[in-house]
């Protein structure tokens, strides 16, 4: 997954896999995509926008809009609220007319019904229409019955990035009359997008004030994961210092000005075949799966994951101008905050949480077991309830979902 500042593309996480995304499946005829290729192929594309928008700084419009069209809303917005004041201090809208943003600006948001009911909200809540009222209230109300039918707008969904005695700051999507109400599936989905955006968000945040609106490749510094960027013909031109960390401490690969080396034959030839496909990617689903492997140790403990995505951006000419391709390097090893995620989004316990981080590393139960010092039967019953909490039907779609959210910040 990319994340771009200021024209770069920066690789996030460990491996984004939208297949386990629900979404209608058809056939497809010849010639034509299925559905869920597409709709796999949009949230992708939305978890890319939601980093690269929120690391620009007029990127938000391109983030809402990416998420718009993936959830098929007429229109997003992002607020920051000053909660004395009940108004918004930001605004960023797409899809939404920027005459209808200032008449709100001006006239209707101390008399949004919404905000009360998102002031309430707790950290990731999410807000939709029948929370606040029914169709009937709707209609006597003046911000339903006045200034959406001047948008075109009826319907929201709402997710709470942050909550503070000062400020609150909401994604929201709007929806016309006729595209109704939202819908257990939107909502489903809000939910799995909401820590992309927090998270996206927090470092935004982070980025301004550590560096100012100019981070460039300062950016990669904050991460756990190993990050190198490469030229043209596999070459360095920047790596941050965990990358040299898990170089040292896994013998997986090492690095010099040349490139990365690995020792075994087939990784070698995985990495050839890997770097290859990011070069010349075209941004298909294909394109990037080819581009993710596995790469384990010789000790039989997790392996690393490796991911190479092509800069849909040249670096800025002023940071690494060279950069064609990023290689993002996950060592399931390192400290992570996936498991205080995984408890805070699925209310699993501690030991749930760590038994989910461990098998997503491809550790079996068995080896898990043995590792921790615990019964067999003691993981098997975390690992049933893990799946009751958050309907994860296999370890292979608790794979995905782990690493979908496995972004790691260094905190020293």
């Amino acid at each position: 997954m990319n994340l771009t500042h200021a024209g770069a593309t920066y690789v996030w996480g460990n491996i984004v896999v939208a297949a386990g995304l629900k979404v209608r499946t058809r056939a497809a005829g010849s010639g034509h995509r299925s559905e869920v290729t597409v709709q796999s192929e949009l949230y992708s594309q939305a978890l890319d926008a939601i980093y690269q928008g929120f690391a620009e700084p007029d990127g938000l419009p391109r983030a809402l809009d990416s998420i718009r069209r993936l959830m098929g809303a007429e229109g997003a917005t992002f607020e920051v609220i000053d909660t004395a004041a009940r108004r918004p201090v930001a605004f960023h809208s797409s899809g939404v007319a920027s005459a209808e943003g200032d008449d709100y600006l001006a006239h209707f948001a101390p008399r949004n019904p919404r905000l009360p009911v998102a002031l309430s909200q707790q950290h990731a809540g999410l807000c939709w229409d029948y929370q606040v009222m029914d169709e009937s209230a709707m209609n006597r109300d003046p911000f339903y019955a006045e200034f959406l039918p001047r948008a075109g707008l009826r319907y929201f969904l709402s997710a709470v990035l942050e909550q503070s005695p000062q400020r609150l700051v909401a994604f929201t999507l709007q929806r016309t009359p006729r595209q109704g109400h939202v819908g257990k599936a939107e909502i489903a989905l809000m939910r799995r997008l909401t820590p992309h955006l927090q998270r996206a968000y927090a470092m935004r945040s982070r980025l301004v004030t550590a560096y100012g609106t100019d981070a460039g490749t300062s950016a990669l510094d904050l991460l756990k994961d190993g990050v190198a960027l490469l030229g043209p013909k596999g070459e360095i031109v920047y790596l941050n210092s965990s990358l040299q960390t898990i170089s040292a401490e896994s013998g997986v690969f090492r690095i010099d000005q040349r490139g990365i080396h690995f020792g075994s034959a087939d990784l070698r030839s995985r990495y050839a075949l890997a770097l290859g496909a990011a070069m010349h990617a075209g941004g298909s689903a294909d394109a990037d799966a080819a581009v993710d492997f596995m790469a384990p140790r010789g000790d039989g403990l997790p392996p690393c994951t490796i991911s190479l995505r092509p800069l849909r951006q040249r670096w800025p000419q002023s940071d690494r101008p060279d950069a064609a391709v990023m290689m993002l390097v996950h060592d399931p090893l390192r400290d992570s905050a996936a498991a205080r995620l995984l408890q805070q989004l699925h209310g699993l316990t501690q030991a749930e949480a760590q038994l989910a981080c461990a098998l997503a590393t491809g550790m079996t139960a068995v080896e898990y077991a043995a590792h921790r010092g615990v019964k067999v039967t003691t993981v098997y019953t975390h690992l049933k309830r893990t799946r009751e909490k958050t309907g994860w039907r296999s370890v292979a779609e608790l794979t995905r979902r782990v690493h979908e959210i496995s972004i790691g910040l260094r905190t020293e």
